[in-house]
């Protein structure tokens, strides 16, 4: 139904609400997969016989080039079909991709199935954001957009206590009676379970309702030339996220691996305190990005709001150390530091884009966003691995890491800071269409 003036308006405030915890859970879902996945690393290693940098190949550059090389396509296709199917596609393909990890008995498979996994990723990602847009005014975009975040961070904490738990549950159950979990590893029982529970989010998915495409530039239709306009503002954020997403493949992917080879830890051991420091970390560091990027919008600075990532990835730089931490608590005072650091320095640009760059292009931004994120994130794992093995193995995977990570980080920091040198040729979407009255709030 149109209002007078001939503008579709938003969808009802309850109709919104539901497309918000859909895909909340749908990107908890994700996360979990993704770490519940990592958090087997070290007795997946093992019964498959891998070396470190095989694993950071299978488990991540795998994960990620199917994540980037079909991150445009599906980020078009965000821009022009039913979104809502696309969900349900997606949803489909994770639970195939953890079915897949669960049987898988070689590299190679164990690689098809994380590829599976990111092509889920490449469709979810800029389905999920293009649905919050469509669904909530300019003003109430930000924290809807967040909880998307939110969303993953609750299942990474998740992930880390069910699974960390389960498995240990699992273990426990096997040694007692070898034929209790039918003659399969715990491990892959875990990752068989989590397929399983993804299934129950079908149903929601299949009664929510597709808004109509809000905030349309009819000049536009949607190609590489009409992004181009926005070049000066995109070309350095999507170098900061490149920078960031190799940063995040090396610190979140040998997280756990470093509990255990370093703090003889097992995943029982840091379940708990752990799933807690990425919950509480995520939350607090997505709300107050939230907060942030709200009041810099109402003081009409959007600029400001890279500066905001660019201080939150310099933050990103002592946190990287987190593996070099003499103890145990130190470790997870810096976790928790990080996971707050990295969730504004993530958020904030994913924010600024859904504001500034018109419907129509934005799953085609997120689709090249997701390819260039993809790219260092591919190599981040794998990377670490390698110089690991060159500074002296598994002793000194914590200098690994920070040896990788802090530069990363260093980089993000100078390219966010970089958006704001000089304004980008193409004004802000919300100044524009608030001038021509083609925003409307509820």
């Amino acid at each position: 139904m149109a209002e007078d003036n001939g503008i579709m308006p938003y969808p009802s405030l309850a109709q919104a609400r539901f497309t918000q915890v859909v895909l909340v859970i749908a990107g908890l879902f994700s996360a979990m997969d993704l770490i519940v996945v990592g958090l087997l690393i070290e007795p997946m290693k093992h019964e498959l016989g891998l070396t470190d940098v095989e694993v950071g190949l299978a488990h991540t550059t795998a994960f990620f080039a199917g994540y980037g090389l079909f991150a445009i396509p599906m980020g078009m296709l965000a821009d022009r079909l039913v979104r809502v199917r696309l969900l349900l596609i997606a949803m489909l393909l994770w639970c195939a991709g953890l079915a897949l990890v669960g049987l898988s008995h070689d590299l190679w498979l164990l690689a098809a199935a994380k590829a599976v996994m990111g092509l889920a990723g490449a469709i979810t990602y800029p389905t999920a954001m293009s649905l919050l847009a469509d669904n909530f005014a300019p003003e109430r975009r930000a924290f809807a957009t967040a909880t998307y975040t939110i969303g993953q961070d609750l299942g990474t904490g998740a992930a880390l206590l069910v699974g960390g738990v389960g498995y240990s549950a699992l273990v426990a159950m096997a040694a007692a009676d070898p034929h209790a979990l039918g003659g399969i590893s715990p491990w892959r029982a875990v990752s068989l379970i989590f397929a399983g529970i993804g299934l129950l989010l079908i149903p929601a998915i299949l009664i929510m309702r597709e808004p109509a495409r809000m905030e349309l530039q009819a000049s536009r239709s949607g190609s590489f030339r009409d992004l181009w306009d926005y070049r000066r503002f995109l070309i350095p954020l999507f170098i900061g996220m490149m920078a960031l997403g190799g940063q995040a493949s090396c610190i979140r992917t040998w997280f756990a691996p470093a509990l255990t080879r370093l703090y003889g830890l097992q995943p029982g051991d840091f379940a708990a305190w752990s799933s807690v420091v990425v919950l509480v970390g995520g939350l607090v560091g997505i709300l107050l990005g939230s907060r942030l990027i709200n009041m810099v919008r109402e003081r009409g600075n959007e600029q400001a709001g890279m500066v905001i990532a660019a201080v939150a990835s310099a933050l990103c730089i002592p946190a990287c150390f987190l593996a070099v931490a003499p103890a145990v608590w130190g470790f997870a005072a810096l976790g928790c530091f990080y996971v707050i650091a990295n969730a504004v320095a993530m958020m904030v640009p994913v924010v600024v884009i859904s504001l500034r760059i018109p419907n129509d292009l934005r799953g085609l931004c997120m689709g090249i966003y997701i390819v260039l994120l993809s790219a260092t994130s591919m190599i981040g794992a794998p990377l670490t691995g390698y110089v690991s093995q060159l500074i002296g193995g598994d002793a000194l995977l914590g200098e690994a890491m920070a040896l990788v990570g802090a530069p990363f980080s260093l980089l993000a920091a100078l390219s966010f800071w970089a958006t704001t040198w000089r304004r980008s040729a193409a004004q802000s979407i919300s100044s524009q269409h608030g001038e021509n009255r083609f925003l409307q709030g509820r």
